[in-house]
C-alpha cells in the first residue's frame, strides 16, 4: 500500500526567504538517491531551473513571502514496486492533483528499504496567482483516495481509510483499541541482524567486532546501548531491541566463546584432507536482488517457474568460486597451510587498521581546511544564484566570499580543498576495501575449516558405528 504524508516549507526567518524551498528542491533531486537524475522530472516547470520559474511566478503576483512550497512524500510497501512504476504513478498522481496551475518536481527515492516518492510544488499558482489551500478533510476524501485509486491501476495494495476513520472515532470516544498481533521481523532488521552475526563470526575482539560493522557501512553511536544506522537511513537501530543475543553482553560471549576448536589442539595439521561442499539456501541481499531486477528488464534473465533454484545456485556457485580463490591464493594442502592463511589474513587486518588510524591523525592535521570545504558547500547553490542576477542570495553569497577568505588564509583555494578532501576519501575507501578482502578471507577459510571438522566427525561416527 500507499501512504501519503503531507509538509509545509514556510519562509526562513531570516536572509532569503525560499531557502527551504530551495534545500528541499535540492534534497529530492540528490544524483544518489534518484540513479544519477533518472528518477526526477518536473510539471509546468523544468526541474533544472525549477526554483528560478517559482520565484518569477512569486515575483509576478507579488507573493515572495509566508509559505514557499508544499512537499508531498508518498510512501509504497516494501519490496511491492519498482523504480519505474512508481516514477509513472507519481507522475500520474501530479497531473491529476496538481494540474497545470502548480509548477512541481517529483522525483523517486531508492536509498532505503522502501521505495518513496518526493513531491515538491510551489505555493502559488502559476494561473492566476491564488496559494494552494489545504481544507479540512483533504488528505481525508482527496489526496489519499486519489493514490488508492492508482495503487489500484497498477496493482497495487491500497491504504483502509475506513479503518482508519474508525480508529480516530474509537480515540475520541477513549476507548481502546484491541491489541495488535506481533508483527514479523521486518526486511531491515533481519538484515542488520545478518550483517552484525557476520561481523561476530570474524572478530577476535569486541573492538574489531565494531570495526568491523563500520567497514560494513554502519554508523556506530550510543554510549548505554549501541545502536547502528544504515547509509541513508533516517533513524538508528538498537542493537539490544533485536534479541537478547544482541545485547552487549551476549555481543562480548559470543565473540569470546568461539565455536571452532584451537589449532593447538588438533593433532592432524599435516594430513592432507579432502572436502564435501553442500548447497546451502541463503537470501539475497537487497543490493542483489536490485542487479537481478535490472538484469532481468533488459533482456539478460529470463522469467522461470524454478527461479529460486536458479537464484540459489549462483549464490552457491560465488562461494564456490571465492573457496576456489582462496585455495589457490594460498596454495593450500593442508591444515598446516589453512591456518597459516588465516593467520597471514588476521595480520593483514591489524596493518590495514593500523594504516587507518594514521590516516586519521593524518587528517587532523587538515580538519580546520576541510571543514571550511564542507561549509562552503552549503552555500554554493545560492552564491552561483546570486552570480546570475538573483540579488535575493546576497547574504549567503557573502557567507560564501568569507569562507572563500578564511579559506586563502588557510592557504588553499577551492579546487585544492576540494582536491585534499577526494585524496583523503580515495585513501580511505581502498583502506576499506583491502580490509574487506581480510576479512573474507579469514571467513573463506573458517568456513573450510568448519567443513574439515564436520568432515572428520562424520568419518569417525562411521568408523565407530562399523565397530558396534
Amino acid at each position: 500500500m500507499a501512504i501519503t504524508k503531507i509538509l509545509h516549507m514556510k519562509q526562513a526567518k531570516s536572509g532569503y526567504l525560499a531557502k527551504h524551498l530551495a534545500n528541499g528542491l535540492k534534497y529530492i533531486m540528490d544524483p544518489d538517491k534518484t540513479e544519477e537524475g533518472r528518477y526526477i522530472s518536473g510539471s509546468n516547470c523544468f526541474p533544472e531551473n525549477a526554483l528560478e520559474q517559482m520565484l518569477e511566478t512569486k515575483r509576478h503576483f507579488s507573493k515572495l513571502d509566508k509559505r514557499q512550497g508544499y512537499h508531498f512524500i508518498i510512501s509504497f510497501e516494501e519490496e511491492e514496486i519498482t523504480e519505474d512504476t512508481a516514477f509513472e504513478l507519481v507522475g500520474e498522481f501530479v497531473k491529476e492533483y496538481l494540474g497545470k496551475d502548480y509548477e512541481a518536481v517529483y522525483a523517486i527515492h531508492n536509498d532505503t528499504d522502501h521505495i518513496h516518492g518526493h513531491i515538491i510544488f510551489n505555493s502559488v499558482r502559476c494561473t492566476d496567482g491564488y496559494k494552494y489551500d489545504y481544507p479540512k478533510g483533504e488528505w481525508e476524501h482527496r489526496i489519499q483516495p486519489l493514490v488508492n485509486d492508482l495503487c489500484k491501476k497498477y496493482g497495487l495494495s491500497v491504504l483502509d481509510l475506513e479503518e482508519i476513520k474508525e480508529k480516530r472515532k474509537r480515540r475520541q470516544k477513549g476507548e481502546t483499541e484491541k491489541p495488535r498481533q506481533k508483527k514479523k521481523m521486518s526486511a531491515r532488521n533481519q538484515r542488520i541482524k545478518r550483517d552484525v552475526d557476520r561481523a561476530v563470526e570474524d572478530a577476535e575482539t569486541y573492538e574489531e567486532f565494531l570495526e568491523n560493522l563500520r567497514s560494513m557501512g554502519y554508523e556506530l553511536s550510543g554510549r548505554k546501548h549501541l545502536a547502528v544506522r544504515e547509509t541513508g537511513a533516517e533513524r538508528v537501530r538498537r542493537l539490544d531491541l533485536l534479541g537478547e543475543e544482541y545485547t552487549e553482553e551476549m555481543l562480548r560471549y559470543r565473540i569470546e566463546h568461539s565455536s571452532y576448536p584451537a589449532p593447538e589442539a588438533d593433532q592432524n595439521r599435516e594430513k592432507l584432507f579432502y572436502i564435501y561442499i553442500p548447497y546451502r539456501n541463503r537470501h539475497l541481499t537487497r543490493y542483489q536482488k536490485e542487479c537481478f531486477i535490472r538484469k532481468y528488464r533488459a533482456g539478460k534473465i529470463r522469467k522461470r517457474p524454478d527461479g529460486w533454484k536458479y537464484k540459489r545456485s549462483l549464490q552457491e556457485l560465488r562461494r564456490l568460486q571465492e573457496e576456489y580463490l582462496f585455495w589457490a591464493k594460498h596454495n593450500i594442502r593442508s591444515k598446516q597451510d589453512l591456518y597459516t592463511a588465516m593467520a597471514e589474513a588476521k595480520a593483514m587486518s591489524e596493518k590495514i587498521q593500523e594504516q587507518h588510524r594514521k590516516l586519521a591523525g593524518e587528517k587532523k592535521d587538515y580538519q580546520d581546511v576541510l571543514q571550511l570545504y564542507k561549509e562552503l558547500g552549503q552555500y554554493q547553490m545560492e552564491a552561483e544564484l546570486y552570480k546570475e542576477g538573483y540579488r535575493e542570495f546576497s547574504e549567503e553569497a557573502g557567507v560564501y566570499e568569507k569562507l572563500c577568505e578564511k579559506l586563502a588564509e588557510a592557504g588553499y583555494t577551492v579546487e585544492e580543498a576540494g582536491k585534499l578532501e577526494t585524496d583523503f576519501q580515495t585513501r580511505e575507501q581502498k583502506l576499506k576495501e583491502k580490509r574487506r578482502e581480510a576479512i573474507k578471507d579469514k571467513r573463506t577459510g573458517e568456513r573450510l575449516l568448519h567443513k574439515v571438522y564436520e568432515k572428520e566427525k562424520n568419518r569417525e561416527k562411521a568408523i565407530e558405528k562399523k565397530r558396534l
